[in-house]
Order: C-alpha cells, then structure tokens, then sequence
C-alpha cells in the first residue's frame, strides 16, 4: 500500500442523478478468443461499440468485434485489413474512426487508416512522414488527426504531427515542450487537444494543450496524483476523463483510478474507480453517456471483465460546494468524522476496493472503524435531501 492520502472530491459539470447502488456494473466479455488482450483499440459509432488489434501471450491480433448493447452481446466481423498488431491507438472524429501506427511483432509501424460503419471498410490513409512507433498519442478531432510522441527503434519522442483529413497530407509541428514519452493520455475538446502523463524517465503526470488555431503548446495543470502510463481516455460533454493504468512505480495501482479534467477550470476531480486494482492498457468506449473498460492487464494477469458506468450520473461542482461535506482524520486509526452542512439528513457507506459495502450509517457523524482492516476505504455520502452524492477515499491504519 503506497501510504499517501488520496482524499479528493468528487465533482463534475454534468447532469445530476442519484446512483444506487454500485456505479460500475458488469456487462458481457469479448468471447475467449478475444478476452485476454491489451492494447487494443476500442471505439463507438452509430451506437455500436467497437474493438480491433491488440496484444496477447499468443501474439499480436488483427482480430475486429462489434458490440451491441441492447442485446450486450459480441459480433465478429471481418478482420482488420492491415498488419495484425499491439501498441496502436486511434480515435474518431465526424462518424469515422482513425487507427493505426503501432507494432506488428517485428516491425514499429506509421500507417492510417480509416472506418467507415455505413459499408463496413477499411481505407488506408497517407502514412505519416514521421519515425515508425508504438503508443504514440493520437486525437482526431476538428478535421484533424494530431500524433505524437510514443517509442520506436530510436527510443522515446516529442515530436508532433497534424494529419489533415480533407487533403489527406502529413506536417510537423512544433515538439511537446517536455520529455519524450510513450503512452501518454489525451483526447481533444474545442479548439484544444490535449496530451500528457506517459513513461519516458520516469512516469509523468504533467499535462498540456496544443492550440489547434494557433498551433501552440501550453502546460496546464498537473495531476494531483501519482504519474501514469497506460490507461484509456476519451472526451464527452466538454470534459475530459483519464480512466486506470499503472502508477507511478509501472505496477497496479490500488483503484481503478477516474479522474475527469474540466478545461474550464483548469482542475481535475475524481470519479469513482472502477472495481479491483487498476488495469494496465485496457481499451474503452462511450455509448449512450455510458463509458466501458475492455481488458487490460492488472499485476500482471489478464482481466476479461468488462464494465460500463454512467457518466450522466456525476455531481457537480455547484452541488458539491453546497453541500459542504468534509472527512477527517484522514489517515484514521479508530473512527472518522463526518461534517455536512446544510442537510439534516444523509447516508454514509463504506466499501471496500472491489465494492463490497462493509459499513452504512444514517445521520451519523462518528462512525467506528477500528474493526476495519488496515487499508484504503470509499467512502459515500448521500445527501438525502437533495439526492446528491460525494465519494471521498481514506486510509485505515
């Protein structure tokens, strides 16, 4: 257990519902000759889920599914047409989804292509001028595809690229204004994309935006916590949300880690982590406001669980301030001290990392834990007046 005390609020510009009961909920896995991959890449159009490629202990994929979730169930379709590979990544923009670069086993690659969901094909694009290279990043977004960073024969990079999808050309830009990195996290919201974390030496968790009008990098903030490397990201809503990967140590961590990022604010939150410890280059798509973790590995064994959580339910930054809940002491040894202002009646439930509900109290401001094992704990409070709801995360020692 890394002794830190990762206590942050949960809040986020969204639309208010009250979750019940556990947040993530399991759904249907890939069939077992697809379920124990990593590095893949997963996508949603037209309100179907998507996933291609990746890596396994038999080798490298060229494999390519469809996920139905009205019926949570897996299609196979017509494998991916180019070189079976791990350590791509892709990104849709305009109802197309843009993949490619990676490594074929032997080979790093700098290939494109593009989906088309209306015919079911694959189209390969103008191949990027740059160094051949596994998990750079890559956003597509305002009719653009942005790549950089990643590794290849030659080690870690900055360098960055604009693909412009209309004309179908390649042109460098100005590098990432820090270390060379691979498998950073991005995705694109505005006229901004941006990308960070990553492994290059050390695991990072700076972060920055490049202007997509006037072609620029800036830092922004950092992440409150420890620095990551291979998870998944995406955009929805205006918002930004990086989901898992390894820490700090490029080990699991203990949660599944959910952070979002409003651009508005410059400022990250915490969500609620996804069930056991983190997993290292999982896959994800949203479909229906509802985002999906797809495989991955965590402390080195594949997991072929698949889950989806509802990213409408989220709380505020508004309705967080007025609730005004604190929690202390935090670490804590005996009991822990709840202080809500405002509200006359609330709920209080703690859990374990894999969502076992150890504890549930009402109107208690005090709660005993010194039967609880050293530990970290979620805690939530449920304002039961408004229906709004916090998770915090303590430490039992």
């Amino acid at each position: 257990m890394r002794l830190k005390i990762l206590l942050y609020i949960i809040c986020f510009l969204g639309v208010q519902h009250s979750i019940k009961g556990q947040d993530w909920t399991q759904v249907s896995s890939l069939p077992d000759s697809f379920n124990q991959t990593h590095h893949s890449f997963a996508f949603s159009l037209n309100n179907l889920g998507y996933i291609v490629a990746g890596s396994s202990n038999s080798g490298v994929h060229d494999d390519f599914y469809q996920y139905d979730p009205v019926n949570d169930i897996w299609t196979e379709l017509n494998n991916f047409p180019g070189s079976a590979r791990g350590y791509a990544i892709g990104d849709t923009w305009d109802g197309k989804a843009y993949f490619g670069f990676g490594y074929d086993g032997n080979n790093y690659l700098n290939d494109l292509w593009v989906f088309n969901y209306e015919d079911m094909s694959w189209t390969q694009l103008a191949s990027c001028p740059c160094s051949a290279r596994a998990h750079p990043a890559l956003i597509a977004h305002n009719d653009k595809v942005y790549v950089g960073m990643g590794n290849g024969s030659s080690g870690n990079m900055n360098d960055w690229w604009v693909y412009d999808i209309p004309l179908n050309t390649w042109t460098q830009k100005d590098n990432l204004p820090s270390a060379p990195r691979h498998h950073p996290f991005q995705f694109g919201i505005d006229n901004f994309v941006y990308a960070g974390f990553g492994h290059g030496n050390g695991i990072f968790n700076n972060w920055f935006r490049f202007d997509t009008i006037n072609e620029n990098w800036d830092e922004v903030a950092s992440l409150p916590a420890e620095g990551r490397v291979a998870g998944t990201q995406f955009s929805y809503n205006g918002i930004g949300y990086v989901l898992s990967g390894d820490g700090e140590d490029h080990s699991s961590m203990e949660t599944g880690e959910f952070w979002a990022y409003d651009p508005s604010l410059n400022t990250w939150y915490e969500l609620p982590p996804h069930p056991s410890s983190s997993r290292w280059a999982p896959a994800s798509f949203i479909l229906e406001g509802e985002v999906y973790i797809i495989n991955g590995t965590s402390y080195n064994q594949y997991v072929s669980e698949i889950y989806k959580f509802d990213l409408n339910s989220l709380l505020s930054i508004n309705e967080y301030n007025n609730l005004n809940i604190s929690v202390y002491p935090n670490p804590t040894t005996d009991n822990l001290n709840i202080k809500i202002s405002g509200s006359a009646s609330f709920n209080v439930n703690i859990y374990d990392l894999n969502g076992k509900l150890l504890k549930s109290e009402k109107n208690n401001t005090s709660i005993q834990i010194q039967d609880l094992t050293n530990g970290l704990y979620i805690v939530e409070i449920l304002d039961l007046e408004s229906d709004k709801k916090i998770i915090k995360k303590i430490i039992k020692e």
